[in-house]
């Protein structure tokens, strides 16, 4: 099965020069030395560097892609609120740690999920911006608010769950999406015959942490703080059924539990749950 998205090293190469736009179009600067001047510097060489890259370094600049596909994608902004905390983006990410694995993640880091989620909902053909919480969406039933939360520490769960409950509380109705990289940040490309292979992977693990919560998580449910909780978390594969050696794979675990809740907050996460699903998440439920 071919990838949603294929970027080329070409395309990579040229993800700089727009990068450098959008951050001057938005007048943040881009500190010398910076792991923001460092990625650019990296993709500019991308093509020259085909089949030279370590194991590491092949990660490395799979991961600056990644951030710089995110930015690029979001930049198309139809509102000054929109456009203020796109800058706001911008600036943590310019000033702030990108490596997946820093102690105690970053500002940036945060940033970044927020702009991939973003870019993951459009994908799927829906209507989002940026906005308070962090994402609203058009939906039939009125606009539906995602909490972005990225969980550095297994013990902050319920922090981010009582943070997410009332800015969502505060808006509407929406869910909180839970970024768990840092908990399944493989040392190297998973490589795999199928995405299938890659989605069980991850599923494995993101089941194996919730299942830790799950108490917490329906005791949240049942308040109706919120309608739902979406895990994620995306990884590098080598794929032997894709034409790419760089594929990222994202997969995400919806969360709800429609006995303790109310028919109005069910249906609502249902419509959320089966408008996210892509192709091969379709495939792989059988839907």
């Amino acid at each position: 099965m071919d990838p949603e998205v294929f970027t080329s090293y070409e395309d990579i190469a040229k993800l700089p020069t727009t990068i450098r736009s959008i951050f001057k179009k938005f007048k943040v600067d881009i500190l010398p030395g910076s792991d923001l001047e460092k990625y650019l510097e990296l993709c500019e060489r991308a093509e020259e560097t085909i089949g030279l890259l370590s194991e590491a370094q092949s990660a490395e600049l799979h991961h600056a892609q990644r951030v710089f596909l995110a930015i690029v994608e979001a930049s198309t902004l139809p509102s000054s609120e929109e456009k203020t905390a796109f800058k706001s983006s911008l600036a943590r990410i310019a000033t702030n740690p990108l490596d997946p694995k820093t102690p105690n993640g970053s500002h940036a880091l945060n940033m970044v999920f927020e702009l991939e989620f973003l870019q993951y909902i459009r994908r799927r053909g829906l209507t989002a911006q940026l906005g308070e919480p962090d994402i609203v969406v058009s939906a039939p039933f009125g606009e539906y608010y995602v909490a972005c939360k990225t969980i550095n520490s297994l013990e902050n769960i319920r922090r981010n769950l009582t943070k997410g409950s009332i800015q969502i509380a505060n808006k509407g109705w929406g869910i909180i999406a839970l970024n768990f990289e840092p908990h399944i940040c493989f040392d190297r490309p998973y490589e795999a015959q199928t995405v299938f292979e890659v989605f069980a992977v991850i599923e494995d693990h993101l089941n194996g942490l919730y299942s830790k919560f799950q108490q917490l998580l329906d005791s949240r449910l049942a308040s109706g703080g919120f309608d739902g909780v979406a895990l994620q978390t995306s990884c590098m594969a080598v794929i032997a059924e894709s034409p790419s050696d760089m594929d990222t794979v994202t997969h995400t675990v919806y969360y709800s539990r429609s006995q303790l809740q109310s028919q109005d907050a069910s249906d609502r996460f249902y419509w959320f749950k089966h408008s996210m699903l892509g192709v091969a998440s379709r495939l792989m439920r059988g839907y």
